[in-house]
């Protein structure tokens, strides 16, 4: 091979690489949530409604850019709200519940290139959730964790600031199938509690940077 073939073979080579990295893309989402209510049974009691106060959820997604229109994510975030009442009664003073969980998504977006450095876009994604329940009863603490189905679907927009960072805005909405936990409140005795479902909606503020 010649030394000018060398050159241009390492020429080439360079710029699918790069072309490769400008395909790659941050996002960073942190915003409010809002959980439905869901049903909530224990051992030995009866089925109560539980409502929810807000909460907060946080997500990082690193996406790739499949074409100009299509783009696949992995999304890892965290989210937390806390039980605000069970049928309508609220919690005591001193008691408290509540949810954590660490959703872990593969989201499929669509994107649309509208004028002026706007894009709208749509998506969903599914995966898994691992939630994490913590409460405080008559000074016992109960806390496990559970892994469960999760999906979900989201729609933005974003505003480019420049060619690599963009801002925007965006709802989501977050589903998971039903949660159960082993709550130990002493060594003689396992409370198991159910979810029935935990349906979430957030809105949210965030920033994309693109490589």
């Amino acid at each position: 091979m010649t030394v000018a073939g060398a050159v241009i073979l390492v020429s080439a080579t360079g710029a699918e690489a790069a072309d490769w990295t400008q395909n790659l893309y941050l996002r960073a989402d942190a915003g409010a949530i809002f959980q439905q209510d869901a049903d909530l049974s224990q051992t030995g009691a009866p089925t109560y409604t539980a409502s929810f106060s807000p909460g907060v959820r946080v997500d990082l997604a690193a996406g790739y850019n499949l074409t100009q229109s299509l783009a696949l994510e992995v999304e890892p975030g965290f989210t937390w709200n806390s039980i605000d009442s069970l049928s309508g009664h609220h919690l005591a003073t001193g008691e408290s519940a509540d949810l954590y969980s660490v959703p872990i998504l593969a989201n499929l977006v669509y994107k649309f290139h509208a004028t002026g450095g706007w894009t709208p876009y749509l998506g969903a994604g599914i995966g898994g959730d691992v939630g994490i329940f913590d409460g405080m009863v008559r000074n016992f603490d109960y806390s496990d964790t559970d892994l469960t189905f999760a999906y979900q679907a989201q729609a933005g927009v974003n505003y480019a600031l420049s060619d690599h960072a963009s801002i925007g805005f965006a709802y989501k909405f977050l589903g998971t199938t039903d949660q159960s936990y082993s709550l130990r409140a002493t060594p003689y005795y396992t409370d198991h509690l159910t979810i029935g479902g935990v349906y979430v909606h957030g809105i949210f503020v965030n920033f994309t940077w693109n490589f």
